[in-house]
């Protein structure tokens, strides 16, 4: 798989609902997407990571390129349809399941924003705590989701549990409700939806699950705003900071030289990634509150065949 190679591709996608009130219903959907939004879910999927601080230039190029190395390997094209790389056969458990992980993480970004208008979606326990004291965290317990989602135009949250593997497991998924269902309201909203979202493979195509189980008594979640778009934009902030920003009309990008992992002999091809000029003002002098005055709205069609999304950074 080259994913900077502009193609369309279909998913298969099952629809789980056990009882919420989300208008989920059973059913199977084929999600068609393309290369730069897969591409734009890999470049601004929030990690656990981040909070480690860069400890030498270029971590963060270094976190793009491989991540975009993990799925280009990971995945072949037929078709329109993603298989299981033959060339992750010789890995062993504990190697594929790194794998999968980043493939769930991936996936669970893209489905969330094509199905449900998720803006943004970033990992919880990467978000400081509203009244300070540190970060989000529930060492202590394992029953806890993976991401929270954010959609502006609705002012409304999402709670995810980010699932992959090579089969659809009825135990990962059933620990995934328990997990999603562990937070009962986020800001006083009950989240829309809560869900846990798998991908995994079916006689070797990649396939995705999304089951909205059950709610049951969870605790209340307070989350600041500007706490929440920090974690969001902080890495892609920083990889922009490290690798020297240019203009281009009234946007800001960086270009990343690239390897084709898959492919010897075929050179380095250029990644730019962007976002406009007074969004990167704000997010670089904290001023998260003006982002509301920023409803970016998606865009497949630009003079210079980008996808941006309603984050306000693209690809192209």
């Amino acid at each position: 798989m080259i994913l900077t190679e502009d193609r369309d591709y279909v998913l298969s996608l099952e629809l789980e609902d056990c009882g919420s009130v989300t208008g989920l219903a059973n059913k199977m959907v084929e999600l068609e997407f393309t290369n730069k939004e897969l591409l734009h879910a890999v470049i601004t999927c929030g990690m656990p990571i981040q909070r480690l601080r860069p400890a030498y230039m270029n971590t963060r190029r270094a976190e793009i390129l491989y991540k975009i190395f993990l799925v280009e390997t990971a995945l072949e094209v037929k078709g329109d349809r993603l298989q299981k790389s033959r060339r992750t056969a010789y890995l062993d458990s504990s190697e594929k399941s790194v794998i999968s992980y980043y493939l769930g993480m991936f996936f669970t970004k893209l489905i969330s924003r094509k199905l449900f208008a998720v803006d943004y979606l970033t990992h919880l326990n990467t978000i400081e705590k509203a009244h300070g004291e540190g970060f989000i965290d529930y060492f202590d317990n394992e029953w806890r989701p993976d991401m929270i989602g954010y959609c502006r135009a609705k002012d409304s949250w999402s709670v995810w549990e980010a699932k992959g593997g090579s089969n659809k497991r009825v135990q990962a998924l059933e620990k995934g409700s328990k997990q999603v269902a562990a937070i009962a309201a986020v800001n006083g909203q009950k989240p829309s939806p809560a869900a846990v979202c798998m991908t995994y493979y079916d006689h070797g195509y990649l396939c995705a699950i999304v089951r909205d189980p059950e709610s049951i008594e969870g605790e209340q979640l307070d989350i600041r705003e500007e706490h929440f778009y920090r974690a969001y934009y902080r890495p892609v902030l920083e990889a922009f900071q490290e690798q020297g920003m240019r203009m281009n009309g009234r946007d800001m990008e960086i270009g990343l030289r690239i390897p084709h992992f898959a492919e010897e002999g075929r050179g380095e091809r250029e990644l730019h990634i962007g976002m406009p000029q007074e969004l990167l003002q704000y997010i670089a002098g904290e001023n998260y509150g003006m982002l509301r005055e920023l409803l970016y709205m998606p865009k497949e069609e630009y003079a210079d065949n980008r996808y941006a999304g309603a984050d306000g950074i693209y690809i192209r």
